[in-house]
This record gives structure tokens, C-alpha cells and sequence, in this order.
């Protein structure tokens, strides 16, 4: 019921589902962020973090899925996920490639030197790959979460 000097309140609609090219970036500049944490920890305190692959990737993942998860209160589709992923990885992998290639190195020199580093690169890729899709998934399930939390306390709070 409104009151005569009461407007009524728009409803919040949830937006529309990601665009693969927002989730990419979202990984990508988070991937960066991380980068630079690890840089300043590691170049301030001289410690070298642990695991730091694995956080670099599980990482971002997480925080993307969170933000989406809690902006368009929906799942993304498989292959909104997947496309993601696809173009973070090669991003990565760009990166990597061109730091290769100003410190005069190159991915031959590396299978030259380890023989069978092609099938761990790949089965790893893989795996990073999976865990990225599983966390992403799990971010936004949070995320939706949290905002269902969130709108459930403002309802009480009115």
C-alpha cells in the first residue's frame, strides 16, 4: 500500500547474463592484479609464495565468478564459461610467449631441453583449465548467494 507522499520503488531486475568477452577481461585484469600482489609480496619481503600457479589461477577464477555471480544473479552458460577460459588461457599464454621471446628464449628451446614437456604442458593446461571452470562456476553460485543475503536483509531492515 502507498501513502500519498510515497513513490513507488522500482523493482531490481537482475541483468542479463555476461558476455563471454567481459568474463576474458574480468580474468585477465584480475590475473594482472594478482601478478603485481605477488610482485610487490615477493619483491618487498623476499618471500616467494607457495603455489602461486595454482593461486594465480584459482584466484581470479573465484573473484569473477563472485562479481558476476552477484551483479547478474544467474548462472552463465557453459560456453560463456568455457570461451572465457579459452581466451584467458591464450591471453596467458601471450604473455608468457612474448616474455619468452624478450629473454631470448622460445617454447622449442624448452622441448628440446625436456623431451616430454609438451604432455605435462598440455595435461596441465587441461587441468587449469577444468579447476577454472568448476571455480568460476562455484564464485558465481556464491555470489548469487550472497545477494539473495543481502536482499533478504533489506527486506527485513524496511
Amino acid at each position: 500500500m502507498l501513502y500519498t507522499n510515497e513513490k513507488p520503488r522500482p523493482q531490481d531486475t537482475p541483468q542479463k547474463a555476461p558476455d563471454f568477452l567481459q568474463v576474458s577481461l574480468a580474468l585477465c585484469l584480475c590475473s594482472v592484479l594478482i601478478g603485481v600482489i605477488f610482485f610487490i609480496i615477493e619483491d618487498t619481503f623476499g618471500f616467494e609464495v607457495p603455489s602461486a600457479g595454482v593461486i594465480s589461477t584459482a584466484l581470479p577464477a573465484i573473484l569473477t565468478g563472485i562479481y558476476f555471480g552477484n551483479k547478474t544473479e544467474t548462472l552463465m552458460s557453459a560456453k560463456t564459461r568455457w570461451l572465457a577460459i579459452l581466451i584467458w588461457t591464450s591471453a596467458s599464454y601471450f604473455y608468457a610467449l612474448a616474455t619468452f621471446q624478450y629473454h631470448g628464449l622460445s617454447l622449442s628451446d624448452l622441448f628440446e631441453e625436456f623431451g616430454s614437456f609438451g604432455w605435462i604442458f598440455a595435461g596441465f593446461t587441461a587441468l587449469m583449465a577444468l579447476l577454472s571452470y568448476f571455480v568460476i562456476k562455484s564464485g558465481e553460485k556464491t555470489g548469487i548467494k550472497n545477494k539473495a543475503k543481502v536482499r533478504e536483509k533489506q527486506a527485513k531492515g524496511v
